[in-house]
């Protein structure tokens, strides 16, 4: 299913930023006038060339790929098959469960970090003004949660045993991002057919 539906997701987004365009450059033609800016003259081409790095380089980004690599060491660190385990109320083994037990340790050691850090007063992530939004917690949210997976994910694996080295825990996340293999030419797409919404239509 997931074979088919971000190819034909492409195509879409790709015939969408055609049209829109074709369509901007038809309307400024016809209607010079009017408010949209032409995608085919000089400005539109200056514009798509010069700020395509900028339009695709988002925060957006950056969280596609630190949540890829968290859950590639979540998957292949066994702490998903665990979790399965758990909910099904089936048993787990001595070693599992104390490599369990050390996860949970450092989720509470990072859980008190961030408290520490952002929920009493003069904390170091709260705003100028002392406000929890926005902040720098605010700001870091994604990529907090994503180290927090990770790092239990790390642990988990080393005590249970399915990480045996470095590379192993390395090979994790090369594996999520080559998962998420798919997201990275949607996204490029979507937020160039956004931005570009944006300039045609936005003066």
């Amino acid at each position: 299913m997931k074979q088919r539906i971000f190819p034909l997701l492409a195509v879409v987004l790709a015939a969408a930023q055609v049209v829109l365009i074709l369509l901007s450059w038809i309307v400024a033609t016809v209607m010079p006038s009017s408010q949209l800016r032409s995608m085919l003259g000089g400005e539109g081409i200056r514009w798509f060339f010069g700020t395509f790095v900028d339009n695709v380089s988002s925060d957006v980004l950056v969280w596609i790929v630190l949540c890829s690599m968290a859950y590639g060491s979540f998957a292949e660190s066994g702490l998903y098959r665990l979790i399965v385990q758990l909910c099904k109320g089936g048993n787990i083994a001595g070693r599992q469960r104390r490599a369990m037990y050390s996860a949970l340790g450092v989720l509470v050691a990072l859980v008190a970090v961030v408290i520490l850090l952002a929920f009493v007063p003069h904390a170091v992530l709260l705003g100028l003004s002392g406000d929890l939004f926005p902040s720098a917690f605010c700001a870091s949210m994604v990529p907090l949660l994503a180290f927090t997976v990770m790092s239990m994910s790390f642990v988990y694996g080393i005590a249970s045993g399915n990480f045996t080295s470095v590379s192993n825990a390395f090979r994790s996340l090369c594996t999520g991002i080559v998962a998420a293999a798919p997201l990275f030419p949607i996204y490029v797409l979507a937020a160039q057919l956004y931005y570009t919404a944006r300039f045609v239509f936005l003066v």
